[in-house]
């Protein structure tokens, strides 16, 4: 389609009409001479004349083409397919797209792919005119628009994207699209485009294929990308910094695995891996990556406090700076607070000793509460870590229902079975909703008064999974399994695990004695015996406080170790233990921010969007003096950056045509232009430097013309004394 850019000069061309007025107004009239004979006369008009009058009729010609070319050159004709010329200049509704997310901070040749890319969406801003309306969007999770309403100076739109923050999370690059398409189909100007400015590392949502069919119906919808999609050289990125199944005390030794990937094009050797607590370097390794290699490091330290504890891993400087920092929480409860319920003092009675061996531990008194079964449903399970049941006959519905949600909550539940137990209403009330298996047949026999029989028939233990976290620094260490002396069970229940549910310790006939199943962000454990004199000896061996002891610790960390961490751009949300009317978010970089207290049930949640940095948050209770930068720490979150956004490789041509909806797509190099390579894109290819050096060529002939005519002199037409001639 032949369109032009600047159709205002159009009118110009009416100048086509001025050689030919000049050539009228200057014709010279023929003037009457009298000659004795016309004889040779005529016979050079014969000759003459008419070649004369045909070179006078080129040079006319030749000087409105002149005229022609070069009006036609100032007004920049294109050559495009595809639009209306009359719609090439119409107003215009565009979108900017700018991704700010992850792997647009890579730095491959000094400046980062944002910082070019910025400068590219200035330059390119150039391409709008006033009046247009313009969105800017960046696509870092979630996509977002920068201003609420639509831009309308190409000063304006600049403006707005020198002040595109750097995120460090991954790119939305679907979101982005579907807030341009909705900005597009609404618009009502003819014309309808997308500008991206990405590297293109993004993943497509599995149902993308819908794109193009919502994308169809707008209508002269044009799309241009901007690829940044250099490969850096040296990049090593944590790709996550794991806590190992362990249970975490003060004193005692904590083990932390740093996964490291070298995205880079060099092999990296002797590179330094820091590990911080609370600030303070604790450890340090060395790791060597080849190019495209994965390696794992592991850290052990030694906490030195209690609380929430804040612990970072950090590489060295590289192309890449943002994925070199990867944070993780802990908490190390000061005590660890424990809600008991038994049918009897005596079902808890080795199970108390256990929780606080010498009994002169005022605050383990306190943290330890003991209640009947039946008071056991008036309790709100919120304000404990843990809750241990022993010989609790049986759970309603609703009061199991509470303890499942108290475990998706983070809180952990240790299970004793007694004789007063009902199987029956275990197994339909809790275990079948948690999937944790059921309880069957009972292994051994019961006399009419509780005691267990006297009979040989007991069991002893047979497997036990001593790399489970429980019976860490109950054995010396040795490459040996532990010999432990096994109790003699005379009295226990039959289990059949769900998927998902881990034997720990298991009789010597392979049935469970102890199982492990996590429950959301909390866990419970099941003893299939009970913790009396009664059903076994376990109580009076050695191996019984301590893993008991272990086990309360082990289930009561959960509440307040959240062990993957959050990604920035994701919801941070929390169950409160105690009731809070007014709380704050303490963001990385210290600034502190109101977030709502909603009630749901005997529940208070704390929900925050508003996720940009990476780094530690903190929930605090809010201080009764608002200026005072105190108050209880109720929640920490480590915030980190997705690695699986590095791991990508860039769209190619089809993929991005998919997500823009399968419309007229040109893809422009950073090298190039951008401005021209858009414009011509837009418009076509522009045509005026052949129309000027047709321009040019048309005025070297009509000068050589001009001047080979002029030597030539006009015949003279004249006539006898019968005759008259005409002499111009």
């Amino acid at each position: 389609m032949f369109g032009f850019i600047n159709t205002t000069l159009l009118w110009a061309l009416a100048a086509i009409a001025l050689p030919l007025l000049i050539h009228l107004l200057t014709r010279r009239k023929l003037r009457v001479v009298t000659v004795s004979t016309i004889a040779f006369l005529k016979r050079l008009e014969k000759e003459k004349i008419r070649r004369l009058k045909l070179r006078q009729l080129l040079l006319l010609l030749l000087r409105m083409l002149i005229v022609a070319l070069l009006v036609l050159a100032f007004t920049r004709p294109t050559l495009r397919r595809g639009q209306s010329a009359l719609a090439q200049r119409a107003a215009a509704t565009g979108v900017v797209i700018i991704d700010n997310s992850l792997s647009m901070a890579a730095a491959p040749e000094g400046a980062s792919l944002l910082a070019q890319a910025r400068n590219q969406a200035q330059h390119l801003a150039e391409a709008f005119a006033s009046g247009d309306e313009i969105f800017l969007i960046t696509a870092a999770k979630p996509a977002r628009f920068v201003t609420a309403t639509p831009l309308h100076s190409p000063e304006r739109l600049a403006e707005m994207i020198a002040s595109v923050p750097q995120s460090s999370a991954e790119t939305d690059l679907a979101g982005a699209l579907a807030l341009a398409r909705e900005k597009l189909a609404s618009s009502r100007n003819v014309n309808r485009e997308i500008y991206v400015l990405s590297d293109g590392r993004a993943a497509l949502p599995v149902n993308s294929e819908t794109a193009p069919r919502q994308a169809e119906t707008i209508r002269g919808l044009r799309g241009y990308v901007i690829r940044f999609d250099k490969t850096v050289a040296s990049n090593l990125s944590l790709q996550a910094a794991t806590l190992s199944n362990q249970i975490f005390e003060r004193g005692k030794t904590l083990e932390t695995v740093a996964t490291i990937a070298n995205n880079g094009q060099r092999d990296l050797n002797n590179r330094l891996v820091h590990l911080f607590l609370n600030g303070k370097r604790v450890a340090q390794q060395t790791v060597e990556a080849p190019a495209g290699s994965e390696r794992r490091v592991i850290f052990r330290a030694v906490p030195d406090t209690t609380g929430y504890i804040f612990g970072r891993i950090e590489l060295e400087d590289d192309d890449l700076l943002l994925d070199n920092v990867r944070g993780f929480t802990f908490f190390i409860p000061p005590q660890r607070r424990v809600l008991a319920a038994s049918g009897t003092s005596e079902d808890l009675a080795f199970v108390r000793l256990a929780f606080d061996p010498f009994r002169q531990n005022e605050r383990a008194a306190e943290a330890w509460r003991e209640i009947a079964a039946d008071k056991f449903a008036a309790e709100r399970f919120e304000n404990y870590d843990g809750i241990v049941l022993a010989n609790v006959p049986r759970l309603s519905e609703a009061v199991a229902q509470r303890l499942i949600d108290y475990l998706k909550n983070g809180g952990g539940v240790m299970i004793f079975l007694g004789s007063e137990v009902d199987l029956r209403s275990y197994n339909d009330a809790l275990l079948s909703r948690l999937g944790a298996g059921a309880f069957g047949e009972t292994m051994g026999q019961l006399t009419a008064n509780g005691l267990a029989s006297t009979s040989d028939n007991v069991m002893k233990l047979g497997r036990i999974d001593f790399s489970h976290p429980v019976f860490s620094g109950i054995f010396e260490k040795s490459d040996k399994a532990p010999r432990i002396d096994s109790p003699l069970f005379r009295f226990a229940v039959q289990m059949r695990l769900g998927n998902g549910t881990t034997p720990i310790m298991e009789y010597a006939n392979g049935y469970p004695f102890l199982v492990e199943r996590r429950v959301g962000s909390g866990l419970v454990l099941i003893f299939t015996s009970a913790a009396t004199e009664k059903w076994s000896d376990f109580a009076f061996k050695g191996l019984f406080a301590p893993l008991v002891h272990r086990c309360i610790s082990y289930m009561t960390q959960s509440r307040d170790n959240q062990r993957e961490s959050q990604f920035v751009g994701e919801e941070l949300v929390t169950n409160l233990r105690v009731p809070a009317a007014a709380v704050e978010i303490e963001l990385p970089d210290g600034d502190r921010r109101k977030a709502p207290v909603k009630v749901t049930g005997q529940n208070y949640q704390v929900r925050y969007a508003e996720v940009e940095q990476p780094g530690l948050y903190r929930l605090w209770q809010a201080a009764e003096d608002s200026l005072a930068r105190t108050g209880k720490l109720l929640q920490a979150w480590a915030v980190n950056f997705n690695p699986v956004e590095l791991k990508l490789p860039p769209l190619a041509d089809q993929d991005w045509k998919s997500a823009m909806g399968g419309n007229s797509v040109a893809f422009i190099s950073p090298e190039v232009d951008v401005l021209a390579a858009v414009r011509q894109a837009r418009f076509g290819s522009e045509l005026w430097p052949y129309f000027l050096v047709a321009a040019i060529i048309a005025m070297i002939v009509e000068m050589w013309l001009a001047r080979s005519t002029s030597s030539v002199k006009m015949p003279v037409s004249a006539s006898s004394s019968h005759e008259t001639a005409s002499v111009s």
